[in-house]
């Protein structure tokens, strides 16, 4: 079961739905939507033109299981031009449906949480 920690509003994903192999790269013929978490690394981000509707694009490069080569999973949140913290070098936590609009694994309106390395004390 996926959901929030009650205390600081992280994503709970010790048993998430993480994405598999056939999410990520689904065959044409059998495109299923489902609720998935990924977590990579932002690499590109897009802010609408003020003169079109409120929409913030940013492409997550996610490891692919089993795989040296990774995926690239389209975030997408409309009606906003900005997303705090989300930027190009950012790790990112993502939850949403993960659907394959034009064969291009997307999320719409992702919950998510900015991924810190942890500090090794000495």
């Amino acid at each position: 079961m996926t959901g929030n920690n009650p205390l600081t509003g992280a994503i709970d994903v010790m048993g998430g739905p993480e994405a598999a192999e056939r999410d990520l790269t689904p065959s044409t013929a059998d495109r299923p939507r489902r609720r998935a978490v990924v977590e990579g690394v932002v690499v590109e981000v897009t802010i609408a033109p003020v003169t079109s509707p409120p929409r913030f694009r940013a492409l997550l490069k996610v490891p692919r299981p089993g795989s040296a080569v990774p995926c690239a999973v389209e975030l997408l949140w409309h009606g906003q031009r900005t997303v705090p913290g989300v930027a190009a070098g950012t790790r990112l936590r993502c939850l949403a449906v993960l659907c394959h609009p034009d064969g291009v694994p997307t999320m719409y309106n992702p919950r998510y949480e900015i991924v810190t390395p942890k500090k090794v004390w000495r």
